[in-house]
């Protein structure tokens, strides 16, 4: 089955201690609106309709949660974002007063960080427990100070005592105001995350903070806060790196066959992470052919980092993704370790070629990894370097020109033209080994595949989930094979011919340009054909063209296909 298989988890209980809440009204010191009489009979009100839910819940047995069997509570799974709909009513209050009742202590203490960044006071916490919250102004000789109480039998806090009145001078106050938790803030913004393709960044956090709700945040602070606000909204829990291994396991339950792999390093930090889906490795193994580019870019989220990639291209010249990993940085062990898991379900061998750029430390786990493969470079690549280190843009289209010649000769003398315009730049092609990058010279087979773009394509379409946390990334990953897959399979469950239509467009194409060739065969199965810019001599029988594209590419050129319909029309006479 070609779809992926999504990776939830249904809590059975709602843990109300793990709640989350509404940020997006801000609270104010009843201080500064103590005026608003209003506002304070509504809180009244709600306070006595509390006192009745609260009677009926003493009678309820608390709910059991949900525990995996790793001891894991699964309610830490799921994002908080389910709660959502039911906490809006919990909204963070404009007025804040004795009496006042929150849901748990995380909306309480959210509430007062929120209150402490916009009227930039400070505040230290005298005692927290289950039961209690207890905090006063980091000055001091001022009298401002809260204390909240857990009711019995409850997740509910009631501020028990409230001094809203600063004694402390503004003065004398030598920093800003209590700086949020990047959970308080993650929740203010996280709105702007729902139904979007980015939502903001990082800077644009700042400005929101600063515009909407008059606070200054850091720039790691608003990292962490965006971070919090994708996993939210996504539903993934927080601190994803810490969860990579369950949610592979999850994965590789939904999607068998899937082969994955993570390594952490000497004090437990996460380190590399490998994953392949079990439907890319039996395409792979299958139906593809054996080329695959392999290719690094940079992560774009707190932790940096570098994606890796190894991708193949199927009958159609899609994009056919094979494996993914995140690394520290592109170096020799990142690439021997990526290498040495894609080798566990694809073998080295004389027919597997690999297509990347020149960095140094692919070429050395190439060498020990793929020792029997070959190796080919990519000449976009190669020509920017020309372009950049020898200001060689005059002979790029000459050095594009040698890198695609299909026979030998051409190549030479193309290549003759290019040293001998600029001895610099042939040295440098030279000792670039032009075995892996002129298509006539490669050892192997790359087929048509002379850049990395495939995978430069799959870099690309994951632009925005490079900004994200590390298991939104995969599931982003996740959710991009299965768009790409049902997609394919559809169009190829409408097409009943034995060649994809790619290359059915090629033999079309190549066809109508050998309309008015003429054939002379030579002996059996060769056969000489003329009417080109050259004659040249097929063999069908080892399926080759002296024109060197039937050889390379093994896809029928218009001299074998025009000596193909020749021995066809033959052998119809002979049976008429």
């Amino acid at each position: 089955m070609f779809l992926l298989s999504c990776v939830t988890s249904k809590a059975k209980a709602q843990n109300p201690n793990e709640a989350d809440f509404d940020l997006n009204n801000s609270p104010a010191d009843s201080s500064a609106d103590e005026e608003d009489s209003n506002s304070l009979n509504r809180r009244d009100e709600s306070a006595h309709v509390f006192a009745e839910t609260q009677t009926k819940k003493k009678k309820e047995k608390p709910e059991a949660v949900e525990v995996d069997e790793d001891g894991y509570d699964v309610d830490t799974v799921i994002s908080e974002k389910e709660n959502i709909d039911n906490m809006s009513k919990y909204s963070l209050l404009h007025v804040v007063k004795k009496g006042q009742y929150f849901e748990n202590k995380t909306l309480l203490k959210a509430t007062f960080e929120i209150c402490g960044m916009k009227h930039n006071f400070d505040y230290q916490v005298i005692k927290t427990d289950r039961k209690v919250w207890y905090v006063r102004c980091a000055d001091d000789a001022c009298n401002w100070s809260v204390r909240a109480e857990c009711l019995k039998d409850s997740t509910f806090f009631m501020i028990k005592k409230y001094v809203g009145q600063h004694t402390c001078a503004p003065s004398s106050k030598s920093k800003a105001g209590k700086t949020a938790s990047a959970k308080t803030i993650g929740s203010l913004i996280m709105h702007k995350y729902e139904g979007v393709k980015e939502g903001p960044k990082c800077n644009d956090i700042i400005h929101i903070m600063r515009g909407d709700h008059r606070c200054e945040i850091s720039k790691s602070l608003a990292w962490d806060a965006r971070e919090y606000a994708i996993n939210a909204v996504r539903n993934i829990p927080e601190r994803s790196y810490g969860k990579i291994p369950k949610y592979l396991h999850m994965l590789r339950e939904a999607n068998p066959g899937t082969h994955f792999a993570y390594e952490m390093d000497g004090k437990g930090r996460f380190r590399y992470m490998f994953i392949a889906f079990g439907q890319s490795i039996r395409g792979s193994n299958s139906v593809m052919r054996q080329v695959i580019v392999i290719d690094g870019t940079f992560l774009k989220n707190k932790y940096k980092g570098v994606l890796l990639v190894a991708t193949a291209l199927d009958g159609n010249s899609n994009s056919y993704p094979i494996a993914f990993g995140v690394v520290d940085s592109e170096n020799d062990r990142s690439w021997q370790w990526f290498l040495t898991q894609l080798k566990v379900f694809i073998a080295d061998n004389l027919h597997l070629a690999f297509i990347s750029d020149r960095h140094g430390s692919i070429v050395k786990a190439l060498e020990k990894v793929y020792p029997s493969a070959r190796h080919g470079i990519c000449i976009h690549h190669l020509l920017n370097n020309v372009v950049t280190h020898y200001h060689g843009k005059g002979l790029v289209g000459l050095v594009s020109k040698a890198s695609k010649s299909y026979r030998v000769a051409d190549f030479e003398k193309t290549f003759a033209n290019v040293c001998n315009i600029s001895p610099a730049i042939g040295k440098y092609l030279r000792d670039a080994d032009v075995q892996k990058w002129a298509r006539c010279q490669f050892p192997g087979y790359r087929y048509d595949l002379r850049t990395t773009n495939p995978a430069e394509s799959i870099n690309s379409a994951l632009r925005s989930p490079r900004e994200f946390p590390i298991i939104p990334l995969l599931d982003s990953i996740r959710k991009m094979l299965t768009r790409w897959f049902y997609k394919r399979k559809k169009l190829i469950s409408r097409h009943n011919h034995p060649l994809t239509k790619d290359v059915e467009k090629k033999i079309a194409r190549r066809t109508r340009k050998c309309a008015t060739f003429e054939v002379y065969p030579v002996s059996d199965g060769r056969l000489l054909v003329s009417g080109d810019l050259f004659d040249c001599l097929v063999d069908l029988d080892r399926r080759t063209c002296s024109c060197g594209k039937y050889n390379l590419l093994k896809i029928p050129c218009r001299h074998a296909i025009k000596a193909g319909f020749h021995m066809l029309g033959e052998k119809l006479m002979k049976k008429a």
